[in-house]
């Protein structure tokens, strides 16, 4: 195996399982507790539920390890193979796909209905693609080369001498993959600080001021009501009837007077006062703006959105700097960037897991509160196709 020695491979193997036990470990509790607790089930744990399938198969491969390496042309070699390659640029396509979905929702206002209709899309995309270079590398091979699926240093992927393959069906996807989502978030980004920047400016300019504001939804409107003394028409007289553009009014009317008659004017209350009038002070005030619902939705998908493409950098970077430098050098791997990448490949699950309940602690609480007052029980409830989920009944 190149430049290292024995002591520094099985070093490099136990990392590598290690790592991978405890990403399996994570990755089962997350998706026992998405299929079993609907409250789990948000927009943004569903794609992480996705990708975590992923995350399995590269773990089971991880577990693998340096086994498959003794026979390169085996079965159990060529099945690591196929596994590191299709499964392990997954995740970095569901980052983006979760960076797609913060664009729509925050550009294109797309609801939770409108989202669920592209899982599909979303899918055949992360798991379609990279099977078309799994399967291709998978079956290929040249007299002079052999096989593509080898020894590649830590496990069986594709061999040393097609390295620079590695770069066209698996690194170059996942940069495309990342640079996406950043840029995506980037735009994101500055839209919210130019929205946080308008709401700033609108607190300064009088949101805590001690004037009256320009408008306030409400009209001051001065009634004066004046009332004369009358006599009630007798059951003999008629009642005057108005009729619209009549010139010549009947004389009972003018021997009729109304009962009262009422002034309405309109004043200006800062300009204007009176001895007899109500003068009330203004105070101040202060406009709290609540986020809704929607813009609740928003940072929080968005948070769960940035946290992963985050885990994907701290997973990609080190692995692909280890990639460039074993193509500088293909005879001299290095022992360090090496343990890096045996370090942070198969914790790609591990991070999702912890994203997973970062972004759930206050379904977390509630779960917890739930199961200490009606035991495992709570958990077996159904949906009454309202939406309402109701316990059943023990």
């Amino acid at each position: 195996m190149g430049g290292l020695s024995p002591i520094e491979i099985k070093t490099l193997i136990v990392i590598e399982r290690v790592t991978a036990c405890i990403s399996v470990f994570g990755t089962l509790i997350l998706v026992t507790t998405f299929i079993f607790i609907k409250d789990f089930r948000t927009l943004s744990n569903t794609l992480i539920f996705y990708a975590s399938f992923a995350n399995i198969f590269a773990n089971v491969a991880a577990l693998i390890g340096g086994s498959a390496l003794s026979h390169e042309n085996g079965g159990l070699c060529q099945f690591q193979g196929f596994l590191l390659e299709m499964f392990m640029q997954s995740d970095p396509m569901w980052s983006c796909a979760m960076a797609i979905n913060v664009y729509l929702v925050f550009f294109r206002r797309y609801d939770a209905g409108r989202l669920k209709k592209l899982y599909w899309y979303y899918g055949i995309i992360c798991y379609g693609l990279p099977f078309i270079p799994a399967m291709f590398c998978l079956f290929y091979k040249t007299p002079l080369k052999g096989k593509m699926y080898g020894n590649a240093t830590l496990w069986c992927w594709i061999d040393n001498d097609w390295a620079p393959i590695r770069i066209y069906s698996y690194y170059a996807p996942i940069w495309i993959a990342i640079i996406a989502a950043l840029i995506i978030y980037l735009r994101v980004g500055v839209e919210i600080f130019q929205k946080r920047s308008q709401l700033r400016a609108m607190d300064s300019a009088g949101c805590h001021s001690s004037e009256p504001p320009l408008f306030t939804g409400l009209r001051t409107t001065d009634i004066v009501v004046t009332t004369d003394p009358w006599k009630a028409p007798s059951l003999e007289t008629p009642v005057p009837v108005y009729t619209p553009g009549l010139k010549d009014v009947p004389a009972q009317a003018n021997e009729v007077k109304c009962a009262y008659s009422i002034t309405i004017s309109a004043r200006d209350a800062r300009n204007t006062k009176r001895d007899t009038e109500i003068v009330t002070t203004p105070r101040s005030f202060t406009i709290t703006r609540r986020p809704s619902g929607i813009d609740k939705i928003k940072w929080a998908y968005t948070k769960c959105a940035m946290l992963f493409a985050i885990s994907i950098l701290i997973t990609w970077v080190p692995a692909s700097i280890n990639r460039v430098y074993g193509l500088r050098y293909p005879k001299d791997p290095s022992f360090a960037l090496n343990i890096g990448s045996a370090l942070v490949l198969p914790l790609q699950g591990f991070w999702n897991t912890v994203i997973y309940f970062t972004t759930s602690l206050s379904i977390c609480r509630n779960v917890w509160h739930q199961w200490r007052e009606n035991g495992p029980a709570w958990i077996r409830r159904y949906d009454d196709g309202m939406g309402n989920r109701r316990k059943l009944a023990r």
